[in-house]
C-alpha cells in the first residue's frame, strides 16, 4: 500500500510505503492486514520509483510493514534507483531489533531506523513509535535536528479517502485504537 503524502510518519512530507509479509505478528499490531507473507500486490520497482520521484513537495519516504526487512533486495532497489534521481530521507520502521540488521545493505541506505517489536502493553502515546521499547537510530544526520520529534508527547493521525476505502496513516493511541474497536 502506498500514500504519496503524509505528515503523520516523520518529520516533513513524506511517501508512505507498507509492505506485506511479516513473521513477528505482534498482538494489537495496527497493520494486521500486511502479516500474511502471501497477499497485498507487487510493484514494480522502477515504476514505483518513478512515482515517488514525481511526487511533488515530498522530503522523504517512510516504509513500514510487514517487515521491509523481509523484502530488502527490492527495496534497496527502490532508493537506489530513488537517489539517482532525487535526494530524499529515507525512515524504515522494523519489528526487528537494530543489531540484527544494522549491516544490512537495507539498514545503510537509510538516514533513521524504528526499531522493535510493538508491545501493547508498552504503548505509552508518544509520538512516531508504537510502543516504548521502540528505539530510533539515526543512520545519517539528515533527521539529528528532528530527533526531539521521536518520543515526544501526543500523536498524529490522518484518514486518507480513496474511492470508499478510508486508510488511516499514522500511529494510533490507545484511546483511538479502543475507539476503531468499538465502531
Amino acid at each position: 500500500m502506498m500514500v504519496k503524502s503524509t505528515q503523520s510518519l516523520g518529520p516533513y512530507n513524506r511517501y508512505a510505503i507498507w509492505v506485506q509479509g511479516c513473521k513477528k505478528c505482534c498482538p494489537g499490531c495496527i497493520s494486521p492486514d500486511s502479516q500474511p507473507l502471501v497477499g497485498g500486490h507487487e510493484a514494480d520497482v522502477a515504476m514505483l520509483a518513478a512515482d515517488i520521484v514525481n511526487t511533488p513537495d515530498i522530503e522523504g519516504i517512510t516504509i513500514s510493514g510487514g517487515e521491509p526487512f523481509l523484502q530488502s533486495a527490492a527495496l534497496c532497489e527502490l532508493i537506489a534507483q530513488i537517489k539517482a534521481k532525487k535526494d530524499l530521507g529515507i525512515i524504515v520502521y522494523t519489528g526487528m531489533q537494530y543489531d540484527e540488521i544494522k549491516e544490512s545493505e537495507l539498514a545503510k541506505a537509510c538516514d533513521t531506523i524504528i526499531d522493535g517489536e510493538y508491545r501493547e502493553d508498552l504503548n505509552d502515546g508518544l509520538s512516531l513509535r508504537g510502543s516504548s521499547n521502540q528505539n530510533i537510530y539515526m543512520q545519517t544526520q539528515r533527521y539529528a535536528d528532528k530527533i526531539s520529534m521521536y518520543g515526544a508527547k501526543g500523536r498524529k493521525i490522518e484518514l486518507h479517502l480513496k474511492g470508499n476505502k478510508v486508510t488511516m496513516v499514522g500511529i494510533p493511541d490507545k484511546n483511538i485504537i479502543k475507539k476503531l474497536q468499538e465502531a
